[in-house]
């Protein structure tokens, strides 16, 4: 007599379990929208601090299964797919829709699922309470390849810490398992923590129960070239790099730019409108790790130099207002003034030296203490 796959065997505490026989489990092919990138039931997560295009990205995956196009590394298109949107942050005629065009996403297959409607009151979609809405929406629109939703903290609601496991948890364990249970991808947009390392996997917000409930992490960075100095400076374009893959090996780093076209005019005023749009440029050799471990010391050494040139600036001031030496050479400055001043600025001694030998300003002893004075005198 054949076993059946799923033994439930009740106890006596009323307690049950289920027990599912390897060799009864049908095998199956992973379905991949992008491959390496969107997995149909896996839940994707996108990150990246604002102003590098995460929403522009998410929406040309948008572009590419609504009107079934080529994937940005080559990869082939599958037939166009149903697309569902959820997005918290932008004005749909003014912003959305154009971005839509923009990606050459075929709008018909696009829809956005704006509020709730209970009990004659509109609100907006909450993931604990509104899953099977989204179930009832996929099964009228059928066809559905993807969800996105920009971003996931706007459907958490105001009562959930996303800094909280388990109530980060209570959010995306449901959603993990719709993903599975309807066959389909779904793409979130998350934003890093203010205090994130220098490490891919750490840029994603608060508990890392966001980026453990995502399957496959992406992380939008920008492009930092090092200068001969040792400074790196921004080039202009962005990266779109792999943190994390369960289902498959990390996918070559992608660059990007952002880019405006006119997408259509306005029915009244005429005037174009205009969108932006992302512009891919071919795969890069650098891991995500080392593309924001580059980007941070970026954005530290900027601070730095920002930081310096206001030491600076604020001791030509100083300089500025020299009195000449009793006995003769060039003016001079009180060094107790200057480190007082400083001080009230914010400004250390440490940095007033760094900044002393960059300008050429000497520091001499005198019988009424220490002074400065600019080596041109």
């Amino acid at each position: 007599m054949s076993k059946p796959s799923i033994k439930s065997i009740k106890q006596a505490n009323g307690k049950s379990y289920e027990l599912v026989c390897a060799k009864d489990v049908i095998i199956r092919a992973k379905q991949w929208v992008w491959p390496g990138h969107l997995l149909r039931g896996a839940q994707e997560l996108l990150t990246g601090i604002p102003g590098l295009g995460k929403s522009q990205t998410q929406i040309h995956f948008i572009g590419c299964v609504s009107a079934g196009l080529a994937w940005p590394d080559g990869a082939k298109a599958l037939p166009p797919a149903n697309v569902i949107m959820l997005t918290a942050e932008d004005v749909l005629q003014d912003e959305v829709v154009p971005r839509l065009l923009a990606a050459n996403a075929n709008v018909e297959r696009v829809h956005i699922l704006k509020k709730i409607r209970k009990d004659g009151q509109d609100r907006q979609f909450l993931l604990g309470e509104d899953l099977d809405m989204l179930a009832r929406a996929v099964a009228e629109i059928g066809e559905v390849g993807l969800i996105t939703i920009d971003p996931i903290t706007a459907y958490m609601g105001g009562k959930v810490d996303s800094h909280r496991t388990t109530e980060v948890r209570s959010q995306l364990g449901p959603l993990k398992d719709f993903a599975e249970g309807h066959n389909i991808a779904i793409s979130t947009i998350t934003h890093p923590p203010k205090s994130a390392g220098q490490k891919a996997i750490d840029h994603f917000i608060g508990s890392q129960a966001f980026i453990a409930a995502g399957r496959i992490g992406h992380v939008c960075v920008g492009e930092v070239e090092e200068e001969a100095d040792g400074t790196k400076t921004p080039t202009g374009r962005y990266l779109f790099a792999n943190a994390k893959n369960n289902p498959h090996t990390k996918m070559p780093t992608l660059a990007y730019r952002i880019a405006e076209t006119v997408v259509g005019r306005d029915a009244e005023t005429h005037d174009n409108i205009a969108a932006p749009h992302v512009v891919w440029e071919g795969a890069v050799d650098i891991t995500a790790d080392q593309a924001v471990g580059a980007a941070s010391q970026g954005e530290g050494k900027k601070k730095q130099r920002g930081q310096q040139e206001k030491v600076q600036a604020f001791l030509q001031s100083i300089m500025n207002r020299a009195q000449p030496e009793l006995l003769g050479g060039g003016p001079t400055v009180d060094a107790r003034v200057a480190i007082a001043e400083a001080a009230k600025q914010g400004i250390t001694e440490e940095q007033l030296k760094t900044a002393r030998q960059k300008m050429g300003i000497s520091s001499t002893q005198t019988p009424n203490g220490w002074v400065w004075r600019e080596e041109d005198f």
